[in-house]
């Protein structure tokens, strides 16, 4: 009977080997590749962050919408029912803005006339802040608003709406920045 040979382990280790070194070149040129694309990607240096305040003052809402605005004042309801189609929904009102009527600022109302800033003489910025009501299709005019609050030293806060879509008023807290 001829004698068996001792089998050699030398291939099993060989292939093993190469599995071992291969996946150790891929590290290597992964990790040289994100070198490379971390010293050509530019980085942020800082970032601000806007905080929230809650705030004690009243609000003054100014509805932005079809490149007009107009401040609502919810005391007075026959104003709302000229400027506004009013649906009662619970303890909220739902307001459909009527751009149509009298009493809506056009940008050149606003810049060149300066008849919200005459508006905004009788509410001091110590009492009242604003909070704006803006549509899709009002950024300009509410950029506008926005500036000549600011000056004044009014505190915003901002609500966006889609265009067509009401606006539901209720109770709650609001916070500025």
């Amino acid at each position: 009977m001829p004698r068996r040979r001792k089998r050699d382990n030398a291939e099993g280790q060989d292939a093993f080997l190469d599995i071992l070194f291969n996946v150790i070149g891929i590290l290597v040129l992964i990790v040289a590749f994100a070198a490379i694309s971390s010293a050509t990607t530019s980085q942020v240096q800082e970032v601000y962050l806007g905080v929230k305040s809650e705030t004690k003052k009243q609000m003054l809402n100014i509805i932005c919408t079809k490149n007009r605005c107009i401040q609502l004042d919810q005391d007075d309801q026959a104003q709302m029912e000229k400027n506004f189609s009013i649906r009662v929904e619970g303890r909220s009102k739902s307001l459909t803005p009527i751009t149509s009527a009298s009493g809506w600022m056009s940008l050149e109302q606003i810049t060149k006339r300066n008849s919200l800033q005459s508006y905004l003489e009788n509410k001091s910025a110590k009492v009242y802040n604003i909070s704006m009501l803006i549509y899709q299709d009002s950024f300009q005019v509410a950029a506008a608003v926005e500036t000549i609050g600011r000056k004044q030293g009014y505190q915003f806060r901002h609500v966006f709406f889609e265009n067509g879509e009401p606006i539901s008023i209720g109770i709650s807290k609001a916070y500025v920045n």
